[in-house]
């Protein structure tokens, strides 16, 4: 499989001034015009911070803009911006102040038409322009993931979203796993905070995994205290956990004796066809395992236990298990298990 090249993809289509392509890809080139601030529009679809421009501005006065923004025409003379949202700012500021001379920034205009590339565009060009806040770091994972899902829908893209995305905005799957999860649980409260810069992305990952009650309980003391560390997060993650309520312990009718979890790879002596037995396979979610960590002997709650060498489904679900885990060895191992168990060698 080859790596996965979003810029590559981006490229694929001329801007203006690029050389028709010929016997092999050549690198794109495009136009640079000044263009006056007044033309410039912000594009709808931009959710970096536009704010904290004075010392851009000051850079600007001293030296000149010298990157130059991206921008696309829209007609009337007027061009969106998809780069530079900041230096626009930045520029027009110092016009306003009395300094027409810096009414005209360098332009390179693109021409792409697709509406989904040229968002993605707007996140590659801005995601290495300046040092981001956690929160943009979020919400560019966050927008990338839904444009490369609709582009998935069209175009072929090699392996799995979220290592392409990190890929992309050159930071590790499980650091976008963490944003994600920051992303669909954490609560407004402390997504407005994350936003202004008051709770970092650690802090925010840990009090994702609360309850939503929890986190509430915890944005109360929060106010209260005025901060909230990863210290602080990962207490009340814990204490959390040490109030759940065992399951419920359901009674049942069966002759197979307790199953303790034990390290390594487990001995099976069931072939890989044989099927649950009829009244087994027929039942909900029960009681039949008790797991204890191999540790401290200290028992489990709350997991769920699969036989791979009875039960199909089980193999199905260690396989996409094996897809999605970020730990290569562990995938590895799983995946030779499940070759064994399906050869019907037993001993694995």
């Amino acid at each position: 499989m080859g790596k996965f090249n979003l810029n590559q993809l981006l490229n694929e289509k001329s801007m203006s001034g690029a050389e028709e392509e010929t016997a092999r890809p050549k690198k794109q080139v495009y136009k640079v015009v000044p263009l006056s601030v007044y033309d410039l529009e912000p594009s709808k679809d931009n959710f970096y911070s536009t704010e904290q421009i004075e010392e851009l501005k000051m850079s600007i006065e001293m030296f000149g803009v010298k990157q130059n923004l991206t921008v696309k025409a829209i007609g009337g003379g007027k061009y969106r911006i998809i780069a530079g949202h900041r230096r626009r700012l930045a520029a027009l500021a110092l016009v306003e102040e009395g300094k027409p001379e810096f009414e005209y920034v360098p332009c390179g205009i693109e021409t792409e038409e697709d509406a989904i590339k040229e968002r993605l565009l707007l996140i590659t060009t801005n995601s290495t322009a300046r040092q981001l806040s956690d929160w943009e770091k979020m919400k560019q994972a966050e927008e990338m993931r839904a444009l490369l899902e609709e582009l998935k829908t069209r175009e072929k893209l090699p392996g799995r979203l979220r290592d392409l995305i990190a890929e992309t905005l050159n930071t590790s799957p499980a650091q976008i796993g963490r944003m994600e999860a920051i992303s669909k649980n954490l609560t407004p409260e402390f997504k407005g905070e994350l936003k202004e810069g008051r709770v970092n992305l650690s802090a925010a990952y840990e009090l994702s995994g609360l309850p939503e009650e929890q986190q509430k309980e915890a944005f109360e003391e929060y106010k209260e205290k005025g901060a909230v560390s990863i210290k602080d997060a990962k207490a009340k993650k814990q204490e959390a956990k040490q109030t759940e309520e065992p399951p419920r312990r359901v009674p049942q009718d069966t002759t197979e004796p307790t199953q303790t979890h034990k390290p390594h790879s487990p001995s099976l002596s069931i072939p890989a066809a044989e099927k649950q037995p009829e009244a087994e396979s027929k039942q909900g979610l029960y009681i039949k395992y008790d797991v204890f960590k191999v540790k401290d002997g200290t028992p489990v709650n709350n997991c769920f236990v699969l036989r791979p060498d009875k039960d199909r489904a089980a193999r199905a679900a260690l396989q996409a298990y094996a897809e999605t885990t970020e730990n290569e060895a562990l995938r590895n191992d799983i995946c030779e298990w499940l070759k064994r168990i399906e050869g019907g060698n037993d001993n694995v």
